[in-house]
């Protein structure tokens, strides 16, 4: 897409992980265990659907594939099945990838078990990203506390590393190897969403417990 990307998340594609196995949750998948009265998965991909509405957006199934895609139902998300799945998350995140338009200024990456997202964060990701010096070859991340969370906004230079992961290689693997600091930019936020992982049973419970608080409908 021509010109600069908008602080709006114009000319931004979505890449939602929902294909994992989920091991540490001891047997059920967790993306599809009840948080609220739906699907844990859908709240991870509510806030994005509203933020960037426009944006064309890409769920990668893996584990209960059906049961994710009915979870997600009405949020506007494209399915891409990764048969792959098992073999990590390097893979999920590269169909994905090669499942959105090639002219997109940049990626909008997010896992499937960190549900609350805060939408004001998106839209921080989002004029950072256009603010930055080469937004083509920047990597946008969240951070909590000065800990480094998700959603990870890449920029379209990005495109062919992402196309080539495998196995358990993912997107901290690309930072950590070839993303020095000019390229990468931390955006502070006050949202434990962008750090909150789901994987046990105790998570879970945790976050169950305050979850009444603010809006959660679904």
């Amino acid at each position: 897409m021509t010109g600069p990307p908008g602080g709006d998340g114009a000319g931004l594609g979505v890449v939602l992980l929902a294909a994992g196995l989920g091991r540490r949750m001891g047997g059920p998948n967790k993306l599809l265990l009840d948080l609220g009265g739906a699907p844990l998965v859908r709240h991870v991909g509510k806030p994005l659907a509203e933020t960037l509405p426009d944006a064309p957006r890409v769920a990668v199934t893996g584990r209960d594939a059906e049961a994710v895609a009915e979870a997600l139902a009405g949020q506007g998300w494209r399915m891409a099945h990764n048969p792959r799945y098992v073999e990590g998350m390097g893979r999920s995140l590269a169909v994905g990838v090669a499942a959105l338009p090639a002219d997109l200024d940049g990626v909008v990456v997010m896992l499937g078990d960190q549900p609350g997202l805060a939408p004001g964060t998106v839209r921080c990701l989002c004029a950072a990203f256009a603010s930055a010096p080469d937004p083509t070859t920047a990597i946008v991340r969240p951070a909590h506390h000065g800990t480094e969370g998700h959603p990870v906004l890449w920029g379209r230079a990005w495109r062919p590393a992402l196309l080539g992961l495998e196995g358990d290689q993912g997107g901290r693997d690309l930072i950590r190897l070839h993303a020095h600091a000019s390229r990468l930019l931390r955006v502070p936020v006050d949202d434990p969403a962008v750090t909150r992982d789901i994987d046990r049973p105790e998570d879970l419970a945790a976050l169950r417990a305050d979850w009444g608080q603010g809006d959660r409908t679904v």
